[in-house]
């Protein structure tokens, strides 16, 4: 027993994905001790319920004394104290594969503290209160290794277990350090006295030099934007996976889920895929979050409270910012050229400007109703709400332009992300809803309170057609020539009459996924979930409906559908198909590069 508080983790059954979990609670002269577990994970805005893993809590004294534990809701308990303190014992199940929670099987352990570590309210309610933490590996002879971004105190070997020593300053940080514990490949590289750390889940064909070698200038980048990174080791803690798809930020790490076979394999040393592009973005995505989300931070998720939602209306900040510059270094650095940059601003256009809710919630409604719509989405939720990932990248270019336009090119996006940095983030003092206006008044002496306000309070969409013009390109828009066109190039193909659905194959026609409002399908009376069977006389698929649909010349259409097990016989207008599909095409070579570079006077 210790003077300090402690934890102990374990992965005690790999087949029933069991973690054992162990508190050592000094002795104290608080009479009653409460525990919880988050209800959520920082940077990720839904309420979890992490308490539904937690199972068989235990407590007694160290003299060995039984006490009994007393639930008083979903996510939090009370003991009555021992004079010389407590031992607590509690398993948890771990068998979500996401960044966000817990998993544990043959190949690797990984566990985020917010799902496993019961937080002890009378000694972490003092942020002065140092923890000490143990992981035990008790899978030495499966080759497991632990890949973490805790500062390692100690390691102690025996009988085929390492066990891992570490302390933390507060419980804060306690559950800030995601864990991989497994089988895995690692390489590291260095930039500006940071060590970066890239780690595989499991045995894989992944270049890994390859990814070291194309993350280098990209760390360097960030780096070199915000003046330092204050950590010593970073760590890209990847698990490999067939499909998956994740990401999410830790002050020294992050945690990413992508597939595996996504990745360039050893002997393809020349591939930039659409998918490898990806991964780099989104591990420029994570990192970037050190700064601008981890250190700049709104006031209140500077010590948020994790039993219950926190809301702000600044995540068009956060996560739109982050979105404008993941991209955008992969062009700055080389990696993608200009022609691939301008594809992907326009499939991101794209993206928004098919989404009909963003007429009807503005960017800082998404952001309030994260916890509740955005992360909590359903087939019908594009027609109601906007993302803030999504429209937050398109305020930023939009943004960086005005700025320039406004002080002729004097300032951009990059010194607003400094200065966020110098008088927010390196002191740990959380930003206000309106620190965009404030900083820009304050130090480039501009008012950008009325595009602000339209930008940020209405449902209006960004200027852009005009905007671009100002750094050399030109919009363009043009219909959607099938369901996986997502815009970001010109087509030579076109289509004429609009549906308003996406659809999959099935045996007897196509199931109806998503409708678009007011489009004819929807006019029609179709609803998701229905089988359209037929056009007119013709039984439709996936290969003959546009073309059934393009081929009408009178205004409405038959069409049969399926229902529940109902033949319903309805008419589909025949309109013209909406101009949706965004693509820009670079008309001044110079000037466009000038910004890529962010080049200011």
């Amino acid at each position: 027993m210790t003077d300090m508080l402690s934890y102990h983790i374990v992965p005690e059954n790999l087949a029933e994905h069991v973690f054992n979990v162990k508190i050592s609670i000094p002795a104290s002269k608080h009479a009653i001790i409460h525990l919880s577990i988050p209800a959520w994970i920082p940077g990720s805005y839904m309420i979890r319920d992490f308490c539904k893993n937690i199972h068989s809590i235990h407590a007694e004294s160290h003299s060995g004394q039984k006490l009994e534990t007393i639930q008083i809701d979903k996510q939090t308990w009370q003991i009555a104290n021992a004079s010389d303190g407590l031992m607590l014992t509690y398993q948890v199940y771990a068998f979500d594969l996401s960044v966000r929670g817990a998993y544990l099987f043959d190949e690797y352990a990984f566990f985020n503290g917010t799902s496993t570590f019961l937080e002890v309210k009378e000694f972490t309610d003092n942020a002065s209160s140092p923890i000490s933490l143990c992981i035990e590996n008790n899978q030495v002879d499966k080759n497991w290794r632990l890949c973490t971004s805790y500062q390692k105190h100690s390691v102690v070997e025996s009988n085929s277990i390492v066990k891992h020593y570490f302390t933390c300053e507060d419980y804060q940080e306690l559950i800030d350090h995601p864990v991989l514990l497994g089988q895995v490949e690692q390489a590291s590289f260095e930039v500006a006295d940071t060590n970066f750390h890239v780690v595989f889940s499991g045995k894989t064909e992944t270049d890994l030099q390859r990814i070291c070698q194309d993350l280098k200038p990209l760390c360097q980048h960030h780096i070199n934007l915000f003046g330092a990174l204050p950590e010593r080791d970073y760590w890209f803690l990847t698990l490999l996976s067939d499909d998956g798809f994740g990401g999410l930020e830790h002050r020294a790490s992050t945690a990413l889920l992508y597939p595996r076979f996504h990745l360039p394999m050893r002997s393809e040393t020349e591939l930039k895929s659409e998918h490898y592009q990806r991964f780099l973005s989104l591990c420029s995505h994570e990192l970037f979050h050190a700064w601008n989300v981890k250190r700049i931070k709104p006031q209140i998720m500077i010590s948020p409270e994790l039993s219950s939602e926190q809301y702000s209306e600044q995540l068009w900040i956060y996560e739109g910012f982050t979105s404008l510059y993941d991209d955008l270094s992969l062009a700055r650095t080389n990696f993608i050229d200009a022609q691939r940059y301008v594809e992907i601003l326009g499939e991101n256009l794209t993206r928004l400007k098919q989404t009909q809710g963003r007429h009807k919630q503005s960017i800082t409604e998404s952001s309030i109703n994260a916890w509740t719509k955005f992360y909590k989405q359903d087939a019908g939720s594009h027609n109601h709400i906007v993302s803030y990932y999504n429209k937050g990248a398109v305020i930023a270019l939009a943004l960086d332009i005005t700025l320039r336009e406004m002080s002729e090119n004097r300032y951009s996006i990059n010194q607003i992300m400094q200065i966020l940095w110098q008088e927010y983030g390196s002191c740990n003092i959380g930003t206000p809803d309106d620190v965009i206006q404030q900083l820009c008044k304050k130090h480039f002496k501009l008012d950008i309170s009325e595009f602000l306000n339209t930008a940020l309070y209405s449902t209006d969409d960004s200027p852009l057609d005009a905007l671009v013009k100002k750094i050399g390109l030109k919009l363009h828009y043009r219909t959607q020539v099938s369901q996986s066109d997502k815009g970001g190039k010109p087509s030579t193909e076109s289509i004429k009459h609009a549906f308003g659905a996406i659809y999959k194959d099935q045996d007897s026609g196509l199931l109806l996924q998503t409708m678009r409002d007011g489009s004819p399908i929807v006019r029609a009376g179709a609803q998701i979930g229905d089988i359209l069977i037929a056009l007119g006389q013709w039984q439709v698929n996936s290969g003959n409906l546009q073309r059934l649909l393009d081929n009408q010349v009178c205004s409405h259409v038959e069409i049969t559908l399926l229902r529940q097990g109902r033949i319903l016989r309805a008419q589909l207008p025949i309109e013209a198909a909406k101009a949706d599909t965004a693509y820009f095409t670079i008309e001044d070579t110079k000037k466009f590069q000038c910004w890529i570079d962010g080049s200011v006077d």
